[in-house]
């Protein structure tokens, strides 16, 4: 166990001796003769956390966009000749999920404050009753009530989730971790489009929009029961991990940041409400707000969007919807690897905003079926700053507590993206839908500024905290070591920008 220099605070690579061996906190309890991890060995444990736990959530999550992001689906398998949608009743389905989903962000809290394989299970139940019963709504109303508690339901989810990795992970490899969390929204988006598809083939007696509903919501509800004994609620409390593989994950865990391996250190208010007294929280919100202009309307939009580039059928708009989404997977898992292989966050969100602003300029400057349909390969590449952002704001706060404060004022800021997002796009302005596709060009545009202003932020605190000696200069140690930072009781450590 690193313990802290009387001296300076900064952490020495020395065994704990007996007498703190068990944290007082509940940080990181390790036996006397603990021997550091090799390279190899911390890679293998890294390993073993991935396989049991990405998969898992990418598995959830994908239903969990599925089940938010289905209704421009089952609008164009029947849905609007079964309910009427006639004028903004359509826009108002997916703004009232929306309005529901950033009024419960502060639910997040909930993943630190019970144990997570608890409080996880309850929301998967929560959210897959809710999107199963739509398939029951015989008018307007009865829709919009499900989609108002849907939107509880996965806001208790999906902000949490990004928290509770980095109980798990390295802050320098969470990116990563965080791209295969937020890819299973394009994989949900891509096999929406198909399954849609498929069901719109489908003679049966219950209209295939009820059907959608039913088969993308059942699976959901089942795995509730498979969350509760899978997840498990911090790296002290791991089945597969054993006790060599356990006291090595909550080493490097606590590396750079003040980590909770036991989960005793339980949920801080204090540490939490820092969050709020920083003015570069503010930025990754209003990152994440331009972002969701189109993360949160795309889906919605882009089968109808599609559907009006020509002849295409209903039918056919929800089979060409998936590939762009196909594309946007790899992607993502692409670009946060990157990011985590070279240590940066700024460059790569730039680089998607920009992408992703050709494609909705694109579409918005031309009329062909071919240079449209290209703009809706490269404008949900707007996915990828997603996670990437989630990342860095993991990365910028080094407690448990502090990053839940953080995700809190992220996720209210930018979950107001969408109630802008889902009324760009009224039938009004069909086919072509150009003040849509202009404003989220200019939201692209705005993250990509403000990236450049959040790096340029970052790089300057670091030199600061080089100057005066808080950090290391880079290149000067093989690893950093923490200083103390006596104004936030919290370690300080080099941002990654």
């Amino acid at each position: 166990m690193a313990i802290p220099d009387q001296k300076d605070g900064s952490l020495e690579s020395q065994p704990a001796p007996d007498h703190l061996k068990d944290d007082v906190q509940g940080k990181v309890t390790l036996p006397s003769d603990f021997v550091p991890a090799t390279p190899e060995e911390e890679a293998a444990v890294i390993r073993k956390l991935d396989w049991h736990l990405l998969p898992f959530v990418f598995l959830l999550y994908m239903l969990a966009v599925l089940d938010r992001s289905n209704l421009g689906n089952a609008r164009l398998a029947g849905m609007e000749d079964d309910i009427d949608l006639s004028g903004y009743r359509y826009n108002w389905l997916g703004t009232i999920f929306y309005i529901a989903y950033i009024c419960s962000q502060w639910t997040l809290i909930g993943w630190k404050k019970f144990p997570p394989h608890r409080y996880c299970a309850f929301t998967v139940f929560f959210w897959g009753f809710v999107a199963t019963i739509q398939a029951t709504a015989f008018n307007w109303r009865g829709l919009m009530v499900c989609r108002f508690f849907l939107g509880v339901a996965e806001a208790m989810f999906g902000p949490g989730v990004p928290l509770y990795l980095t109980f798990f992970y390295p802050r320098a490899k969470v990116g990563f971790r965080h791209g295969v969390f937020v890819a299973g929204s394009a994989m949900a988006n891509c096999y929406g489009g198909v399954l849609a598809y498929g069901l719109s083939h489908i003679k049966n007696s219950i209209a295939p929009w009820k059907l959608l509903f039913i088969i993308e919501g059942i699976p959901t509800v089942l795995l509730a029961a498979v969350t509760w004994y899978w997840l498990p609620d911090n790296i002290q409390t791991t089945r597969f991990l054993n006790e060599r593989e356990k006291q090595l994950a909550s080493v490097f865990v606590s590396r750079n940041q003040q980590a909770d391996p036991s989960g005793k250190g339980g949920f801080s208010w204090k540490e939490c409400l820092l969050a709020f007294k920083e003015p570069k929280s503010l930025l990754p919100g209003l990152m994440y707000f331009g972002f969701n202009v189109s993360f949160g309307s795309l889906p919605l939009f882009v089968p109808t969007i599609i559907s009006q580039m020509g002849s295409f059928t209903r039918v056919e708009a929800n089979g060409l919807s998936a590939p762009p989404y196909f594309l946007a997977f790899f992607s993502i898992l692409l670009v946060t690897w990157l990011s985590d292989r070279f240590g940066v966050r700024g460059p790569f969100v730039v680089l998607c905003s920009l992408v992703a602003s050709v494609g909705f300029i694109l579409q918005a400057t031309t009329t062909g079926v071919v240079p449209r349909y290209v703009g809706v390969f490269l404008s949900i590449q707007i996915f990828i700053g997603v996670p990437l952002t989630l990342a860095w704001v993991a990365s910028m706060h080094s407690t448990d507590s502090k990053r839940a404060g953080a995700n809190a004022i992220m996720y209210t800021i930018g979950q107001c993206g969408p109630l802008l997002g889902t009324n760009v796009f009224p039938d009004s302005e069909n086919p072509y839908f150009r003040k849509g596709m202009w404003i989220s060009a200019a939201m692209c545009l705005m993250c990509a500024g403000i990236a450049i202003v959040l790096s340029t932020i970052l790089i300057a605190e670091n030199k600061k905290m080089e100057r005066e000696g808080l950090i290391p200069r880079k290149g000067e140690e093989k690893v950093e070591q923490d200083a103390a930072d006596e104004t936030r009781a919290v370690p300080r450590y080099r941002y990654i920008w």
